[in-house]
C-alpha cells in the first residue's frame, strides 16, 4: 500500500512517486528580459508528488525555477513549471507555479487511485 503524507502545513495529499522526471533549468537571458529553457533536460528521480508540487532527488537545484516533465499515465505527459520551496541535502521540494488543468486532473486522479488501493 502506498503511504500518503498529511502534514498540517501541506495543502494537498502527497504520495510516493518513484519515477523518472526530466527537469529543465529556467534562467534569465543575458539581457534579463527573457526566460530561457535549454532544449536538453536533466534526468532526476521523483520521490513524492501531489497536486501542489513534487519532491525531487536532484543533488542540487540548478536554478530556483524549473520546467518539469514526467509521465503519470502511460501516454500522458505532465509538463509544468515549478519553484524551489525547500531543500534538504540532495532532496528538493518544488511547488507548481504553472500546471494546466488536464495535468492537474491527471495528478489528482493518480493520487486518489494510489490512496484507494
Amino acid at each position: 500500500m502506498t503511504k500518503a503524507h498529511h502534514p498540517e502545513r501541506q495543502k494537498h495529499t502527497r504520495i510516493q512517486f518513484d519515477a523518472n522526471v526530466t527537469v529543465y533549468p529556467v534562467t534569465h537571458s543575458k539581457s534579463g528580459n527573457v526566460l530561457e529553457i535549454p532544449s536538453e533536460g536533466i534526468k532526476v528521480r521523483g520521490r513524492d508528488i501531489s497536486e501542489g508540487g513534487i519532491r525531487l532527488e536532484l543533488g542540487h537545484a540548478p536554478t530556483e525555477f524549473l520546467r518539469v516533465n514526467f509521465n503519470i499515465q502511460k501516454y500522458k505527459t505532465v509538463d509544468a513549471f515549478a519553484k524551489l520551496v525547500w531543500k534538504n541535502g540532495p532532496t528538493c521540494g518544488f511547488e507548481y507555479i504553472f500546471l494546466d488543468t488536464d495535468s492537474r486532473l491527471q495528478i489528482r486522479n493518480y493520487v486518489d487511485k494510489q490512496i484507494n488501493k
